[in-house]
């Protein structure tokens, strides 16, 4: 707990933060702001606004993800629900950080989504050649990452504008600015390129992210079907 212990020593009191709330049979997490008030032993409490609790729809058997920004520096901490103090107050319990260059790995997910790269160059800039773009399918996705087929080969070791179109009741299109990690050509119509997001708004982030975890949630209840079945 030494490291947690230093941490929480660093986080400012009643700290602004966002939390990933898991609900009972939803796939969704609610996304909600609330503020972080420390408490003893690494116990600290969630406080929220009047009616932004939803007190009975809460899933206290899923662990939650809080998110909050440390000196410039997005970081998650994976935490248990203690108990519902009230209607505006949860008592928490972490179980570890998570820094977002641990994002691509912990919280990895199999997601097949439309991807679109193109030239960080804006249009109407530069030569017409600079101007292009390449459409794809994400085979992996994370808040800090990811991995897509292309039927075109992508530029290596070049800087792109990244968008990714986000499944959800309403079309959702984040932009990105991304570098690559690997490229590699399978076939002679197919490449696999990797991507490390450099550039991101945290509202598009938390987005991806609250992506990432209905997938995981999806893929936890398979698992739970097929070995009962």
């Amino acid at each position: 707990m030494a490291d947690l212990n230093t941490f929480f020593s660093n986080i400012s009191d009643e700290k602004p933060v966002r939390l990933f709330l898991p609900v009972i049979d939803a796939d969704n997490r609610l996304l909600i702001q609330c503020v972080l008030k420390k408490h003893k032993d690494n116990h600290f409490n969630l406080l929220f606004k009047p009616d932004t609790l939803p007190v009975t729809q809460i899933d206290k058997d899923t662990t939650c993800l809080i998110n909050l920004d440390m000196g410039g520096q997005s970081v998650s901490i994976e935490s248990n629900i203690i108990s519902v103090v009230n209607d505006q107050t949860l008592e928490m319990v972490p179980l570890k950080t998570i820094s977002h260059e641990q994002m691509r790995e912990y919280f990895r997910v199999d997601c097949a989504i439309p991807i679109v790269l193109k030239s960080t160059i804006p249009e109407g800039f530069g030569e017409p050649e600079d101007n292009w773009k390449i459409t794809g399918v994400t085979v992996d996705l994370s808040g800090s990452g990811l991995r897509a087929s292309f039927k075109t080969a992508p530029p290596e070791d070049t800087q792109v504008r990244l968008e990714l179109a986000l499944p959800s009741s309403e079309p959702t299109i984040i932009s990105t600015i991304a570098s690559p990690v690997r490229i590699t050509k399978l076939t002679n119509k197919l490449w696999d390129a990797a991507y490390h997001i450099d550039d991101i708004d945290d509202e598009d982030r938390d987005k991806i992210i609250g992506c990432c975890l209905v997938a995981q949630r999806r893929m936890l209840r398979l698992k739970v079907q097929v070995k009962n079945s």
